[in-house]
């Protein structure tokens, strides 16, 4: 199987963890077919050269995919199909990319120069694991790669994924309140982690030894593997940006409808239990301390709207009850913003319940754009297949 390394990014401007990654597959023995950039803002060529040294590597820049438009025009993907699979209004607008925009450039990419399996890491995760050994937290590098291939190249498995080691991407905290915020939010099995911060600090651990494989439609877009051809019939990434008051969030979870969608077929979804390291917060082993740290602060608010922005499409997807949801999640983020907002001090917080009318305000918008998304993704495939 013909493996590409995806990475997406504002800015390339450094190797890592690229360069962990394809030393990783060395050490075991894994060929890799190319390294796939795409990024929006910035790139410096300099480290594509030396990247290019090593393997093949396409760098995308979104809005400038000449190379990309030129063959899908050879294979008869109509410029309207194009324009709609890579064209960003919101890159020219307001200097955002969705995060599932991003992906499928990473996708089409792939498909078009040759790829069968595609694997995804963010920019801070890294080939090896925290585990516990004689009551110390330690890293261990491990067969990346490796355990993907393992299960990715059974017939009727199609993805595979794991979640991360590391502190969580929500860090320690506990208020009354709390568990309103996070019913709010969607996150409910966050607030049944939180409630014992104070033990855990909100870092998670690999199963090391006691690794447990399962079958799962929870996808996480940093630490992922795909046979390309599954996206037969499979729909593409997507996410959205939505503004509040002049800023423009990016939703969250354009992994998390993937996954919703491979459900709905016979293909599977294993959950590999490797848990790759992520420095979440880039301080690790820090404790983070949200209530002293701006950043950490400024990470978790633009969390929550991205959830926020996310949440009234993933329950129409699953075919949720719209009204009844959102009224739930209304009375309960009244509650939890203004005890959150009180906890950290930040008058930002309270602008959630009007995030979330927003949100829903903007569904039909919402469900539009992915159909018409959907429509070119499906006229691409089809070209693709004859």
């Amino acid at each position: 199987m013909k493996i590409s390394l995806g990475i997406i990014t504002k800015h390339f401007s450094s190797l890592e963890p690229i360069d962990e990654f394809l030393d990783n597959a060395s050490k075991y023995n894994h060929k890799i077919y190319s390294v796939i950039i795409v990024y929006s803002h910035s790139c410096d060529y300099k480290l594509v050269d030396s990247l290019r040294k090593k393997v093949k590597v396409f760098a995308v820049q979104i809005n400038n995919a000449q190379k990309i438009i030129e063959e899908q025009r050879k294979i008869g993907v109509s410029s309207e199909s194009i324009k709609i699979l890579l064209d960003c209004p919101t890159l020219k607008k307001y200097g955002v990319v969705p995060y599932g925009l991003y992906r499928n450039y990473v996708v089409v990419q792939a498909i078009l120069s040759g790829s069968e399996g595609l694997v995804f890491v963010d920019t801070d995760v890294y080939p090896r694991v925290l585990v516990k050994e004689n009551n110390q937290v330690k890293e261990k590098e491990i067969d990346f790669f490796g355990r993907h291939l393992e299960y990715l190249q059974k017939e009727e498995v199609v993805i595979t994924t794991s979640d991360y080691s590391g502190y969580y991407i929500i860090p320690p905290m506990k208020f009354s309140g709390m568990k309103e915020l996070f019913l709010g939010l969607q996150k409910e099995e966050a607030y049944e982690f939180l409630i014992n911060s104070e033990k855990h600090n909100c870092l998670n651990l690999d199963n090391g030894k006691k690794r447990k494989v399962f079958e799962t439609d929870k996808i996480l877009g940093g630490n992922v593997a795909i046979k390309l051809r599954a996206f037969k019939e499979l729909p593409p990434f997507f996410s959205i940006v939505y503004n509040i008051d002049d800023k423009h969030i990016l939703s969250r979870g354009e992994d998390t409808l993937l996954g919703i969608k491979l459900s709905e077929t016979d293909k599977k979804c294993i959950d590999i239990d490797t848990r790759i390291f992520h420095n979440t917060f880039g301080n690790y082993p820090v404790v983070p301390d949200i209530r002293n740290n701006s950043n950490i602060k400024d990470r978790f608010y633009y969390a929550c709207l991205g959830w926020i922005g996310r949440n009234p499409f993933l329950n129409w997807l699953k075919g949720e009850d719209i009204e009844e949801v959102k009224d739930r999640q209304k009375e309960n983020i009244v509650i939890g913003s203004q005890a959150v907002a009180s906890y950290l001090n930040d008058e930002r917080f309270l602008i959630l319940p009007k995030a979330l009318e927003i949100s829903y305000r903007e569904l039909k918008r919402v469900i539009k754009e992915y159909r018409r998304t959907l429509r070119a993704w499906n006229e691409f495939i089809e070209k693709l297949e004859r």
